[in-house]
């Protein structure tokens, strides 16, 4: 019986996707390349890393394999530094001069002023620091590619997305699936309106068990671990003393508290909207709800079910949008048509629904099915013979690669497809579920003027407070 695919970062990291055929192996490039150093071919982007975790090593290593020049590494943990300078030359041994020539930072403002031949960053450190960071080194004039959740306030993705559109840099959010062939075939065959009209939208994340019950920060304080840069970690967000295991490690951690990220609909969410805001063309929503399952302190909910409401686009109708997380559930009439086709329901997808019939795609917005009325099961976006005329409109990305559509931009001084500015609208959307369950009750949102009518006392939650002494 035919299933589907789960999609995780690693998979993208390695340049698969699901509901794709045949994709390109990993580009194997010449020891000359990774000998070359500081005196890298002018056509090579010199780069430099900030954030040495996990998610750093992934990119990183993607970016390395599509011929990148690393020229620095920056964390507020020496070890971590380290660390990437030896998986990296694990992995990559032919990289091994370039990474023993990378320079060493704590400070990426440190790394901004000495790095004068420096052409783009990748940065891969936590939620809190990526608008005031990004903004940095696009004010410098360098190419950025951040990680998600590219904000963790409205404010900030408002600022960031209108900083990036007056700037000449590639920027891009590391949001993979957006790359692939289904996300943008499915974009297409929605807008020629083969689905009829949409006024639906599911998207889960339910691989969670259910969360701890949200709660303030303990009392006290550890010793911070040697060679650790507390004060620097916690950055523009609001100063508190250092705590063994509560805020870290890892961004599963640390993104549940308010002051450093988004929780899981800023982790997940920001991954699965990607596609129905993009194909419905959705503005702000006029109303968003979220369940409030106990009283909300300083992390995120034990569980959210969230429900957006997006005002008609012209022809295109009003549109209720869904989002649920870890013990919530969609309805059963959209989990049993997909469960019939598949066997199983995925722990993270989403589902439009339309007149004509249902188009599902995984959690990071790619592997696209269609049902049309009268299918007896889903059928690949890229199969279906409803959709076979349907006329290509949007620009694909070099072999369905996320950092190489990014390089490449970078390379040719152009726009990538997920560039801040489309990123920013879609975080604003998103967000707008943080500043209800923060206020424990429905809100009406007037996006235009980033505002909870009538409700001054929510602009605390919109509203960046950004500690200036780390920012430049």
């Amino acid at each position: 019986m035919t299933t589907i695919s789960s999609i995780n970062r690693r998979t993208f990291v390695k340049g698969l996707g699901v509901g794709v055929a045949a994709v390109a192996a990993p580009l194997i490039l010449p020891s000359r390349v990774w000998a070359a150093g500081a005196a890298a071919p002018s056509n090579q982007l010199n780069i430099a890393l900030v954030g040495c975790g996990g998610r750093g090593h992934g990119i990183l290593e993607e970016a390395m394999r599509l011929g990148v020049n690393v020229i620095a590494l920056c964390d507020v943990e020496a070890r971590r530094i380290k660390d990437v300078r030896k998986l990296m030359s694990e992995h990559l041994p032919e990289s091994r001069t370039m990474m023993e020539q990378a320079r060493a930072y704590e400070d990426y403002r440190e790394l901004l002023a000495k790095e004068k031949s420096l052409d783009g960053v990748l940065i891969a450190i936590g939620p809190w620091w990526h608008a005031p960071m990004s903004s940095a080194f696009i004010r410098a004039g360098k190419h950025v590619y951040c990680e998600k959740p590219l904000t963790r306030l409205v404010s900030e993705a408002r600022a960031l997305g209108q900083l990036a559109q007056g700037s000449p840099v590639a920027t891009q959010m590391g949001t993979q699936g957006v790359a692939s062939e289904t996300c943008r075939r499915a974009i297409e065959v929605v807008q020629a309106g083969l689905l009829g009209k949409i006024r639906e939208v599911h998207a889960w994340n339910i691989v969670h068990a259910r969360r701890p019950e949200s709660r303030d920060r303990p009392p006290g304080e550890d010793p911070v671990p040697a060679g650790f840069n507390w004060d620097m970690w916690v950055g523009p967000s609001p100063e508190r003393p250092y705590k063994r295991g509560v805020y870290g490690p890892g961004c599963m951690t640390s993104a549940m508290w308010f002051d450093f990220g988004a929780g899981l609909i800023g982790d997940f969410g920001t991954h699965t909207w990607q596609l129905p805001i993009r194909a419905l063309k959705l503005g702000y929503p006029t109303q968003v709800e979220h369940n409030v399952p106990e009283p909300v302190k300083e992390t995120y909910a034990s569980n959210a079910k969230i429900r957006y409401e997006f005002p008609a686009r012209g022809d295109l109708p009003a549109v209720t949008g869904w989002y649920y997380d870890t013990i919530n559930r969609p309805p059963r009439d959209v989990m049993e048509p997909l469960e019939k086709s598949f066997g199983k329901f995925d722990g993270v997808g989403g589902l439009l629904v339309g007149e004509n019939g249902l188009l599902h795609f995984g959690g990071w917005s790619s592997g696209a099915y269609l049902k049309l009325k009268g299918d007896e099961k889903f059928r690949g976006i890229s199969d279906h013979p409803s959709a076979k005329e349907i006329a290509k409109t949007e620009p694909r990305a070099p072999q369905q690669k996320h950092m190489l559509e990014w390089i490449e931009a970078a390379r040719t001084g152009t726009k990538p497809y997920q560039r801040f500015e489309v990123a920013t609208h879609a975080m604003e959307i998103t967000l707008t579920a943080i500043i209800s369950l923060r206020m424990q009750r429905a809100i009406d949102w007037d996006g235009a003027n980033m505002k909870v009518p009538g409700a001054p006392e929510a602009d605390k939650f919109i509203q960046a407070n950004h500690r200036a002494k780390w920012l430049i």
